[in-house]
C-alpha cells in the first residue's frame, strides 16, 4: 500500500467517524406534581414510572432488585428533618422484625439532609429501606427519597446509589 492509498483510507475513516451519531445522552426527568427534576438518571438506574405524583427508578441490572421513589410532603412553615428521621425509626420498629440501623446527617449543595436506614420482614423476606430526608427545592416541604431492596451485604453500594440520585436533584 502506498502513501496515497493510506491517505485516502485515513481520510475515509475520519469522515466515517465524524458521521456517526453521538452516543445517547441520559436525559433529565421532571415531575411537575412532585415539583422536582433530576438533571439525569444516574448510571445503573432507569426510569420505571413518571406519572402524576409517582416518580420511580429501578436498577438496570436485572439481578439487582429494588425501587427508588420520591414523596413530597405538604407545604408547611418549617420542615423538621430530625422529626422525619424519628418518624422513620418508629415506622421501621413497628414493622415485623423491624430493626432500625441508624441515621446520618449529610451536608452538600442542597443543604442539610439525613439518611435513615432500617430492616424488616415483608412476606418472609428480609427487606432494607433507606430514606433520604431533605428540604424540597421549594423550601416549604419535606422531600423523601426512598430506596427499598432485599437486605444483603450491599447496603453501602445502595446508599451510594441513592446519594447519586440526590446529586442529580434540581
Amino acid at each position: 500500500m502506498n502513501y496515497r492509498q493510506m491517505t485516502v483510507i485515513v481520510l475515509a475513516l475520519a469522515a466515517l467517524s465524524c458521521s456517526q451519531p453521538a452516543p445517547p445522552q441520559n436525559p433529565g426527568i421532571e415531575n411537575s406534581d412532585l415539583g422536582i427534576k433530576l438533571a439525569s438518571v444516574p448510571e445503573g438506574l432507569a426510569l420505571a414510572a413518571n406519572q402524576g405524583g409517582k416518580l420511580e427508578l429501578r436498577p438496570t441490572d436485572e439481578s439487582t432488585v429494588g425501587s427508588i421513589w420520591f414523596v413530597a410532603g405538604p407545604e408547611t412553615e418549617s420542615v423538621n428533618l430530625v422529626a422525619a428521621v424519628q418518624d422513620h425509626q418508629a415506622h421501621i420498629e413497628g414493622l415485623p422484625d423491624g430493626i432500625y440501623k441508624g441515621a446520618q446527617e449529610l451536608q452538600g449543595d442542597i443543604g442539610t439532609a439525613f439518611y435513615s436506614r432500617g430492616r424488616f420482614s415483608d412476606e418472609g423476606a428480609e427487606v432494607e429501606e433507606t430514606v433520604l430526608f431533605l428540604i424540597h427545592p421549594s423550601g416549604t416541604q419535606l422531600l423523601e427519597i426512598h430506596y427499598r431492596y432485599p437486605a444483603g451485604t450491599d447496603s453501602a453500594a445502595r446508599v451510594e446509589q441513592l446519594i447519586g440520585v440526590l446529586a442529580e436533584l434540581e
